[in-house]
């Protein structure tokens, strides 16, 4: 990419940001070219135990099994230590193949504490388990369910968002499409949390400011 008019990452990495780096630099543990996805997913889990800790404490959790044509889905609630707001449904990151409720826990912990809403975290079939549009799919049959039973859960299901990191970030966008082109009232979508989503754009204005090897 053309270095010219880029921004300099690196020298706007914050303190905190690089005391991430210099952890995971300091505890890489290679992963062999061959290794299957059980242990590629375990050595995921190991990773982001770090990233998990601390963070707010919620009023309460619930752990959810929900049936769906492809099986039972795992989902865990959040509720902050006040009245409810809204919900928004969180779909993780991990390259569509990695990942779980568990490995992105502190981040639907803060999402739950800074916005006031339930937050309810969809653990979805994996790839390449899993083929498209299923994950999708998925994620729907959660959101229907909690609408047709919000009372239940003391959810407000009037007012939802979808959010997501990554691979977790094209679910929730999807989600939220496929809700609306398809005429599903789960709820007013009010919104998408998306970070660092993959979209299938091949370039970008922000890709040529702020790419670079550090990607």
């Amino acid at each position: 990419m053309n270095p010219i008019n880029k921004i300099n990452v690196p020298d706007k990495i914050s303190a905190e940001m690089r005391d991430v780096l210099r952890v995971q630099y300091e505890n890489a543990k290679p992963i062999a070219a061959d290794a299957d996805n059980s242990t590629i997913r375990q050595a995921y889990i190991e990773e982001r135990k770090y990233w998990n800790e601390g963070g707010p404490e919620m009023f309460k959790t619930l752990h959810e099994k929900i049936a769906t044509s492809h099986g039972d889905i795992e989902t865990k609630i959040y509720y902050p230590q006040r009245e409810t707001v809204a919900t928004i449904f969180y779909l993780h990151g991990g390259g569509f193949i990695v990942g779980n409720l568990d490995t992105h826990d502190r981040i639907m912990r803060l999402l739950a504490d800074y916005t006031g809403c339930a937050v309810i975290g969809v653990g979805y079939t994996l790839s390449p388990e899993a083929h498209f549009p299923q994950a999708i799919e998925e994620a729907v049959a959660v959101c229907r369910y909690f609408s047709q039973r919000a009372a239940d859960y003391q959810l407000n299901m009037q007012s939802i968002g979808f959010a997501g990191d990554s691979a977790g970030a094209m679910l929730a966008l999807a989600t939220a499409l496929w809700l609306r082109d398809r005429e599903i009232d789960c709820g007013h979508v009010k919104g998408v949390l998306l970070y660092y989503g993959l979209y299938g754009l091949q370039d970008s204005a922000s890709r040529r400011l702020y790419g670079g090897v550090w990607d």
